[in-house]
């Protein structure tokens, strides 16, 4: 691991690990912000700012089938939503690459071509006031409410889905990693783009290496953002490393904005698919590596905490509840389980080998967690409650959807399930 830290300030950061080490994550402070910007509703990739793939609203334990909608093409990430019942969803197929859909029947409202077809890479961020941020490989938009663009800036790069910063601007890496930071209103850059690797360019991209996180796409996952702190989290594999890393920055806005390095934790062999998490209190990070393994750093300074082995290479980001219980992404054909950090080390609360992960699971309040699931000649939609991994209830997915890119859960309780053969399936409390 290698941390640059300076001066008196190593004692205070020894302590802090310390302290870390022998406590789990505090209560939530972190999410509850007033002035953040983010829309009421899923409004980014996985959730929040902190990746956490878990929803405040109560969970229903019973679930209905409601409407089921086929794209062109391919759906690589989760749909996100908004509380006036809108849901945002992007397709690499012919035609529109960003659809808006009406949440109770599943029709399009408008759809937009203004994207190209490496919109796919991202989900669709949502702002307090409706309005939508997502880029493609040439620029990044600003839609309003009605699809329409309100501005358009070019970049250089496919981002994977952006984030909100604590002042309220825009933050994304793209795949060569090139830091932008945008105003929101405006498009305009609040400070110059940052090269991670000086002179990167996109090249003949290979998209299966950003699926993995590998050395060809070397920026593949949704940074993390500590929206009291400005610390910016993401996974980065470095030209001519070894292994990728999980970064830390520290933004500053204002009068005089700046974005400067902070610590960097070499420890994520074969690269990483899954965006960090962020725990509620902010004290914790928590990122999975391409052989089996999940780590939990200090988010202060980058020191491990603790690893544990899932047993096979999980296929995207892992869902964290506020309590700090954790549960992976498929991958392989390993079964589904929860993970609870309970301070210097990880517990392996329960497993279901008969529960064969197909999907990006999402916990709710309520204590209840949506996963998709393999089933005979296809993969069903199931409800398990977290603390025991009792199976609560079970709904098809009809035809050969192979696996599911990324559950959301609406602010009306409402389940979406995409799948890479681009379906989208719409589950209403029972």
């Amino acid at each position: 691991m290698r941390a640059k830290h300076a001066g008196g300030a190593a004692l205070a950061l020894l302590l802090l690990a310390s302290v870390a080490a022998s406590s789990p994550p505090g209560p939530p402070r972190r999410t509850d912000r007033p002035d953040s910007v983010y829309g009421a509703g899923w409004s980014t990739a996985h959730a929040d700012a902190g990746n956490t793939d878990y929803s405040p609203v109560a969970g229903a334990r019973n679930l209905t089938s409601a409407w089921q909608r086929s794209f062109s093409g391919s759906i690589y990430l989760g749909a996100t939503n908004d509380a006036s019942g809108r849901v945002y969803v992007t397709t690499n197929g012919t035609g529109c690459h960003l659809h808006a859909l009406d949440i109770a029947t599943g029709k399009t409202v408008w759809c937009s071509g203004e994207v190209d077809r490496q919109a796919v890479s991202s989900s669709a961020l949502i702002d307090k006031d409706g309005h939508l941020y997502l880029a493609d490989g040439e620029a990044m938009r600003s839609f309003d409410a009605a699809g329409k663009v309100r501005w358009k800036t070019p970049i250089v790069g496919t981002p994977l889905s952006a984030q909100f910063t604590p002042a309220g601007n825009l933050l994304f890496i793209t795949h060569i990693g090139r830091i932008y930071v945008l105003d929101r209103d405006t498009g305009e850059p609040v400070l110059p783009p940052v090269e991670l690797i000086p002179g990167a360019t996109p090249g003949t991209d290979d998209p299966r290496a950003c699926m993995r996180g590998t050395e060809e796409c070397p920026a593949s996952n949704t940074p993390a953002v500590d929206l009291a702190t400005g610390r910016v989290f993401f996974t980065f594999w470095d030209k001519g490393a070894p292994a990728a890393d999980i970064r830390a920055m520290q933004l500053t806005e204002g009068d005089s904005p700046s974005i400067r390095p902070l610590w960097r934790n070499e420890s994520l062999p074969g690269g990483s698919a899954t965006s960090p998490d962020l725990s509620a209190d902010g004290s914790r990070l928590y990122v999975g590596d391409n052989e089996g393994g999940i780590h939990a750093l200090d988010a202060a300074t980058g020191e491990t905490i603790w690893s544990h082995d899932t047993g096979y290479a999980a296929g995207g980001s892992s869902s964290l509840s506020p309590s700090g219980l954790i549960m992976p992404a498929g991958g392989g054909d390993g079964g589904l389980m929860a993970i609870r950090d309970i301070g210097d080390r990880a517990e392996r609360v329960w497993t279901k080998e008969s529960l064969v992960n197909r999907g990006i699971p999402v916990q709710a309040a309520g204590g209840v967690a949506y996963a998709a699931v393999s089933a005979t000649l296809g993969n069903d939609l199931v409800v398990v409650d977290t603390a025991t991994g009792a199976e609560l209830d079970r709904e098809r997915l009809p035809g050969a959807t192979l696996f599911s890119v990324g559950t959301t859960v609406a602010p009306d309780g409402t389940v979406l399930v995409p799948t890479i053969t681009g379906e989208l399936f719409a589950f209403r409390p029972g």
